[in-house]
């Protein structure tokens, strides 16, 4: 049928299919079709936090195009957000969400293979930085098995954390950075954090993440984690994340490391080819524990 030929009726649910809205004049057939779709697509995202173009094109058999439009549905209903290559659910979390309880028990298998990995790089002498978090309380774990065994000796640890505290107090000489208590992430900070962190040097800063994005790197869900994780890292000398793959999908709030370089990530699964790519050109080492 020529343009000049269609209907006004006709020519607006053009409009709607190019949309993505798959209207017909015959009926909602194709309606409940795209919501199916958008369906599986967010049944994945939940598994998997993130999805690719191709990936999606795959689960439901489609066109580049089609999928294209159904991020940008999915998107402008607040279900997910686009990103370079695929589309992620929008999750993300806020300082007032966190609860160290809620988190202590999700992906521990994988956290625990983390922190036994990175724990290995602690040499004797070491003046080690440790963040707060549940994956730097496996590390801890580790890392206290290695000095109660006599592996290591004269290591001088600083960190925000009492659950760290708890678990080295008795392996290590360690100190607290002072500032105020956060309950529900069972950390130290705020100015007082600050000035102390900012007047050391460490030979080695261990930290963790609650997100990455391709152009803020790593992330943190509060300005008062992400300040003081950006001054342990200024005042390293070898700097190293530790995050499980799940991280990878979830952009955060504020970046800890838009102009810092992380010597290495560890994690438990590969990221996307695109993060991959991204850590590479920032110098950043990708090790996958298993």
């Amino acid at each position: 049928m020529n343009r000049s030929n269609k209907s006004d009726i006709e020519r607006k649910f053009d409009i709607f299919e190019f949309l993505g809205y798959n209207f017909t004049v015959n009926g909602g057939a194709d309606m409940r079709k795209t919501e199916r779709q958008e369906r599986q697509i967010l049944d994945q995202l939940e598994h998997k936090g993130v999805m690719t173009l191709s990936e999606s094109m795959a689960l439901l058999g489609v066109s580049e195009s089609t999928v294209r439009r159904l991020f940008i549905r999915l998107e402008s209903s607040g279900a997910a957000v686009r990103r370079y290559g695929g589309i992620q659910l929008l999750h993300e979390p806020t300082a007032g969400d966190y609860l160290y309880e809620r988190v202590e028990e999700e992906s521990m298998p994988q956290k625990r293979t983390i922190g036994k990995r990175a724990a290995q790089l602690v040499e004797n002498g070491d003046v080690l930085y440790l963040d707060c978090g549940t994956t730097l309380a496996c590390f801890c774990g580790e890392l206290g098995e290695r000095l109660a065994s006599g592996g290591l000796e004269d290591v001088t640890i600083f960190t925000n954390s009492l659950v760290n505290l708890e678990i080295l107090r008795e392996r290590a000489k360690i100190e607290l950075v002072g500032g105020e208590y956060r309950p529900r992430r069972r950390d130290l900070c705020g100015y007082l954090a600050e000035e102390a962190v900012d007047r050391l040097h460490f030979t080695k800063c261990f930290l963790g993440c609650d997100g990455f994005h391709v152009r803020y790197g790593f992330m943190a869900t509060d300005f008062s984690t992400a300040r003081l994780n950006e001054l342990a890292i200024n005042n390293s000398d070898r700097r190293f994340v530790l995050m499980d793959s799940r991280k990878f999908a979830a952009a955060s709030v504020v970046s800890y490391s838009k102009e810092q370089t992380v010597d290495a990530v560890f994690t438990d699964r590969a990221p996307t080819e695109a993060v991959a790519e991204r850590l590479e050109e920032l110098g950043t080492r990708l090790v996958i524990c298993g």
